[in-house]
């Protein structure tokens, strides 16, 4: 069944405005609201997105914060939510810890309470590859272990939907994202800031080794998924999303080097705390339930995301 109207929170972020503009495209009623919050990173881009997609055909945005404002002014008539809405980051949340307890748990919370006066098909909960712990590498068995207060809050941001489903019958799907990369991606992401500094010439800073792998998740790859799990998830289900090969920093780096053209100026520094040092994620459930694919490599993703730096001058 079509879905009649779907509300994507965190619809001004890199992934929630790429999701928004995808069900337009597909014909849905989109509800599209954002609290545009500072606090990791200046919301000036946030802004710009929200101004663009309020112009899409089907899209209503609303500016509201799930911790205080008042969700009544969402429409009654919602069938589908996807919860993109967080605040991401490790760094920050090591010394900011009300600031993700709150945007992370407190407004799943209300959010949740507001739901329940909907007649709900579905309910993605977006969660990410931080609550597995150091090493994330396996399927959706693999024993949770978050080493960062960010994780931490996602992994108790899933047992409190899931504990809705159980309760309730809330029809909560969760959905873990591995290292999404891509056109649009964050300021404060490791790929975007690289290339940004290999554009300019100036100094890249690299915490660890460089040995440290990640199997990164196309930005269009990531969409397809999330917007496959309206209508082919299972509610109570957890589903990996993630790139079906793992490269490490230093080979992203490399390949950094070679779409920009430029010789990278290198400074190591110690492991950041809470980074993950191996993730490898077995999307193996999810390309059988949501038909997920990956269909760009990190070469080809990352070429795509230079052209798109430079073509939008955010270099």
């Amino acid at each position: 069944m079509t879905p009649t109207k779907v509300l994507v929170t965190g619809a001004a972020g890199f992934i929630g405005s790429a999701v928004v503009r995808q069900l337009a495209l597909l014909g849905f009623q989109v509800v599209a609201i954002d609290g545009l919050l500072g606090g990791l990173y200046p919301n000036n881009e946030k802004a710009k997105r929200f101004r663009e997609i309020a112009t899409i055909p089907g899209v209503e945005v609303l500016e509201l914060d799930l911790r205080t404002s008042d969700l009544d002014q969402l429409p009654p008539d919602i069938s589908h939510v996807i919860n993109q809405a967080a605040m991401p980051g490790l760094g920050l949340s090591w010394s900011n810890f009300d600031l993700y307890a709150t945007c992370n748990i407190s407004a799943l919370a209300r959010l949740i309470e507001r739901a329940q006066e909907w007649k709900l098909e579905r309910f993605i909960q977006i969660s990410t590859s931080s609550v597995y712990g150091k090493s994330a590498v396996g399927d959706e068995s693999l024993e949770t272990g978050p080493v960062s207060p960010y994780g931490a809050t996602k992994l108790a941001a899933e047992h409190l939907a899931l504990a809705h489903w159980r309760d309730s019958s809330l029809p909560v799907t969760i959905l873990r994202y591995f290292s999404v990369y891509g056109p649009g991606q964050r300021p404060d992401m490791a790929y975007r800031k690289f290339i940004s500094s290999a554009l300019h010439g100036v100094e890249i800073n690299k915490y660890g080794s460089g040995n440290q792998s990640r199997s990164n998740t196309y930005i269009d790859d990531c969409v397809d998924a999330t917007i496959s799990a309206l209508s082919r998830s299972q509610p109570g289900e957890v589903y990996n999303i993630a790139g079906s090969s793992e490269h490490s920093l230093n080979e992203a780096l490399d390949l950094i080097a070679l779409h920009t053209g430029k010789e990278l100026n290198i400074t190591a520094h110690p492991a950041a705390r809470g980074d993950q040092l191996r993730t490898f994620g077995d999307s193996t459930k999810a390309q059988n339930a949501l038909g997920f694919r990956n269909s760009v490599d990190l070469n080809e993703g990352l070429r795509r995301q230079v052209e798109w730096q430079v073509q939008s001058g955010l270099v």
